[in-house]
């Protein structure tokens, strides 16, 4: 009978374990729904859903759900659902010393746990809500998101430089009467040194300031008469990206004429997701060195739905140039993370291989086995992330003064066209028709099998 209840016993744990994946099944469901061809108010449902359902996922529903509703332009649902979401990456926030040291956590896997977010998903929220309230003509609450996505940005340096060292500190703490700081600090450099390597290529983005969102701050201060705070953005973002059209701004707006202008942020494919690798490291223990194996999250290179976007006039054509490839600063603030992922991934192990020696001496054969099942299932990577952001991001500016439909191509394509026209006080404009007396500014959301065009000013 004990040997029943003992088996019983690891078929319950078990399937508490199988649900310890972070609902991989229905995060991809909704990447099929959402990149699969204006189901945007499918991904909307689909996602508000989830997010009532699975609570340890509920701040990435919530963002995922705020991405749909605006991509099948429903400002209003679109600000609600990242309003939801930015309480629960504050409240996160607040708590996450306390949260990091969870035991419970790293005795299965960070699965279990809440999605906390990213600083840069959190910079992106307060863009996109921005970006909403445009959309429905509010420049006063706009500014508000402008405000807090920058704000953001300011203070994610500071939050990992002293957040993650303590969290890093405190799990070496759990751990340490299997395995000492200095031995834990070794395993994570080795495993930094030979695994991840190739983050040190994106150096440019360490303080994690996104230029996307400085420079479309940046346009909106300077046209809403805050030249002072404008300036200030155009040269954080010119700063960081080195970019020919910021750099021409910067000269125009330091010594302005009556020129007008249009400017067209293009958003392309699909963002840098995270993958699972499992590898085998010694682990040096009191009783002993083990073979430990590690779950460990890995980028997977985001997906180009383009590869060129262009502008055409007359027979005059002339590329857009790129300003980010949000992988980079994916990549930037992955690297950030690791030595607390890494840490909790060792002591996480060196916790089960103690568990594991104690139930082999004092609960036999099956106590034994059970632990090592128990191991073995849980010992999983937390891989999720958010999936709807773009992949890359391109800019073009031209001056008012065209006659000829503009004609803006992705691989050739003609993807979308408008014309500038001389506007009295009293005219009633066509479809796809501006004044060249104000100055515009064009979002389009470019993916593989259509483009969303939105006129922002």
């Amino acid at each position: 009978m004990k040997r029943l209840y003992m088996w019983v016993f690891v078929v319950v744990v078990l399937g508490f374990l199988a649900g310890c994946t972070g609902n991989r099944e229905q995060l991809q469901r909704f990447d099929q729904i959402y990149y699969n061809g204006a189901q945007f108010s499918n991904a909307y449902l689909f996602s508000k859903k989830m997010a009532k359902k699975d609570h340890s996922n509920a701040l990435l529903w919530d963002l995922q759900q705020g991405m749909s509703a605006l991509m099948a332009g429903q400002y209003t649902n679109s600000i609600k659902a990242f309003n939801v979401a930015e309480l629960r990456y504050d409240r996160h926030r607040n708590l996450f010393g306390r949260s990091l040291g969870n035991v419970g956590a790293v005795l299965v896997n960070d699965n279990v746990r809440a999605y906390t977010g990213n600083v840069y998903e959190s910079v992106l929220l307060n863009y996109y809500k921005a970006i909403d309230y445009l959309l429905l003509q509010d420049p006063k609450d706009a500014r508000v998101e402008f405000n807090r996505a920058n704000d953001r940005q300011r203070r994610a340096k500071e939050f990992y430089n002293k957040e993650i060292r303590k969290a890093v500190e405190k799990m070496q703490q759990r751990g340490s009467n299997r395995l000492s700081a200095e031995q834990s600090n070794n395993q994570v450099q080795e495993i930094l040194n030979n695994e991840y390597s190739n983050l040190d290529d994106f150096y440019a983005y360490n303080d994690l300031i996104n230029p996307v969102v400085s420079y479309l701050s940046g346009l909106f201060f300077v046209e809403n008469n805050d030249l002072s705070k404008g300036l200030d953005y155009l040269k954080e973002a010119y700063g960081i990206s080195h970019s020919t059209t910021i750099g021409e701004d910067l000269i125009f707006f330091n010594h302005p004429t009556s020129a007008h202008f249009t400017w067209v942020f293009i958003e392309d494919g699909q963002q840098a997701t995270k993958k699972e690798f499992k590898i085998n490291i010694p682990l040096p223990l009191p009783n002993g060195i083990y073979d430990a194996s590690l779950a460990l999250p890995q980028l997977k290179e985001g997906v180009d739905f383009h590869s060129t976007f262009a502008l055409r006039v007359g027979q005059k054509q002339r590329n857009f140039e790129p300003l980010l490839l949000l992988d980079a600063l994916i990549a930037s603030e992955f690297k950030k993370q690791l030595p607390y992922i890494l840490t909790r991934a060792i002591t996480s192990t060196a916790l089960k291989v103690g568990l594991e020696a104690v139930s082999n001496q004092y609960l036999g054969v099956l106590g034994g086995l059970f632990s090592s099942i128990y191991a073995a299932a849980s010992t999983s990577a937390d891989i999720r992330s958010s999936a709807v952001f773009p992949h890359k991001f391109y800019i073009v500016r031209l001056r008012n003064t065209h006659k000829h439909t503009i004609h803006i191509l992705a691989d050739g394509q003609d993807i979308y066209n408008f014309r500038l026209v001389v506007c009295s006080p009293n005219i009633l404009l066509q479809p796809n028709t501006y004044c060249t007396n104000r100055d515009h500014v064009f979002y389009i959301r470019s993916f593989s099998n259509l483009s969303l065009v939105r006129a922002l000013w």
